[in-house]
């Protein structure tokens, strides 16, 4: 029998998590994005699917190999940048990009697993 290796990579997937951080009602500072994470990782779906005539969202999971307590600060001497519910998480899959919020986050056995919202009739490119 000829043996065919098969290719599957544990993290096949480019994220990218950024916030839009503005500055409070009295300051000019325009709104601006900081990257949370950029990187490697793995998006899929939590098989969850709901909505009405309009509009179906469905529950999104992201896998990042990025222990819980190993995110690096933003700036040297700053506090560490975690995913929050409201960022936005961008997921480029071959040539599919998805866009998605962030709704939780929490540890997983040496990576930390996101959870989210996308909307299914918005922020989808082929």
């Amino acid at each position: 029998m000829r043996k065919v290796k098969v290719e599957n990579p544990r993290y096949p997937h480019d994220i990218r998590i950024v916030r839009l951080v503005t500055g409070g009602w009295l300051s000019d500072e325009e709104e601006r994005e900081v990257v949370i994470y950029e990187g490697c990782g793995r998006s899929y779906t939590d098989t969850t699917t709901t909505g009405d005539a309009n509009v179906d969202t469905n529950k999104r999971k992201a896998s990042i190999p990025v222990r819980f307590d190993e995110w690096p600060a933003a700036e040297e001497g700053t506090q560490t940048l975690i995913p929050m519910s409201g960022d936005i998480l961008y997921v480029t899959k071959g040539n599919i990009r998805e866009q998605w919020e962030v709704k939780d986050f929490e540890p997983d056995n040496n990576r930390s697993v996101v959870y989210g919202e996308m909307n299914r009739n918005l922020n989808m490119d082929e």
